[in-house]
């Protein structure tokens, strides 16, 4: 009965992947105009989530068809490098849409991918040339490795999605955006999670359950991310005006500014001009109106830290005065010519 379920779930999580994809070969548009690192990152990941669902869907349809269970070193090296794969590309995501400073940036690019590229070496060992059958490994020195292989596969691409959360979150200032990011990342871990635990389990004969049955959720965690990334791609923008580098971006603001809602608005001149998430806060209450200790009440900060944020706004967006900062979100150009 559970094969049948989990068989039909990779269907469905299959065609939410489909649409996903789709969706962003939809928003290619932006190719030419766009931030193509941040385009390239998101239709990476879905590629990955893409191939574990067909590869996935593939196995169950063997099991059904054969009633048993054997895959080729090559399906098992293709399945834990697509996981490793999804894991690389969505950090790609996070260090891209997050405003980190460049140097920050760098320096979690050469750490993931140094650690992806062990992690692809040590997989290949373990998937390739250790596993027999269907991921079982005799008992002995082969398994040993094995398993410590996974476990530290496990430790490290939790840790690439961790730590790119924590560094990347704050730097987000939509906060859909931001939601999205996390929910996604800790499907991703509790995915990357329970993968390493079945995997050990199968390559020990250590069934996860006493009648030798293992109920996967794999399906249904494919099939959230899928539904999240959708939605994450609807709410996405991936206009290269994102990624304020080099000169001209200020002649090319003001011509899209004007037809955002006002939210969308302090959204984009946030992320234009590098405002932290506090500051983006801090900025939506004094367009609103209120004084320094009104802000610091309704964010619940001392007035000195919202004197602070308020310096850092002026300075990042060239103001000097708070009718300045009205008039530079209500309208298309900013106070001294275009925003």
């Amino acid at each position: 009965m559970f094969n049948g379920i989990f068989f039909f779930t990779y269907i469905f999580a299959g065609f939410v992947g489909f649409l996903a994809i789709l969706l962003v070969v939809l928003l290619a548009r932006y190719w030419t105009s766009g931030n193509k690192r941040l385009l390239a990152a998101i239709r990476n990941f879905m590629i990955c989530i893409a191939f574990i669902d067909a590869l996935y869907f593939y196995m169950e349809y063997l099991a059904l068809k054969t009633g048993a269970r054997t895959t080729a070193p090559l399906i098992r090296a293709l399945d834990i490098l697509t996981f490793i794969g999804q894991v690389y590309f969505w950090a790609a995501y996070i260090r891209e849409k997050s405003q980190l400073r460049d140097q920050t940036r760098q320096k979690l690019f050469f750490i993931s991918s140094a650690l992806s590229i062990l992690c692809f070496i040590a997989a290949i060992i373990s998937y390739g040339f250790l596993m027999d059958d269907y991921y079982f490994v005799p008992a002995g020195a082969g398994r040993t490795a094995s398993i410590a292989i996974e476990l530290a596969l496990c430790v490290v691409l939790t840790s690439i999605t961790v730590f790119h959360l924590i560094k990347g979150l704050s730097g987000l200032v939509q906060k859909k955006i931001r939601f999205f990011v996390t929910v996604i990342s800790v499907l991703i871990t509790i995915n990357g999670l329970w993968n390493a635990l079945l995997v050990i389990s199968l390559m020990t004969h250590s069934f996860l359950f006493p009648d030798g049955s293992t109920i996967d959720s794999t399906p249904l965690l494919i099939l959230l991310i899928n539904l999240f990334t959708v939605l994450l791609v609807y709410q996405e923008d991936f206009s290269a005006l994102f990624r304020t580098e080099g000169k001209g971006t200020d002649e090319t603001i003001h011509k899209v500014i004007h037809s955002l809602t006002l939210e969308e608005r302090l959204d984009f001149i946030a992320q234009a001009h590098g405002l932290t998430e506090r500051e983006r806060e801090v900025l939506e209450l004094a367009y609103e109106g209120l004084t320094n200790p009104e802000i610091a009440e309704e964010l619940i900060i001392s007035k000195y830290t919202v004197k602070r944020h308020m310096h850092n706004i002026f300075e990042k967006l060239d103001i000097s005065t708070r009718m300045e900062l009205v008039h530079l979100v209500n309208q298309e150009n900013g106070p001294g010519g275009p925003l």
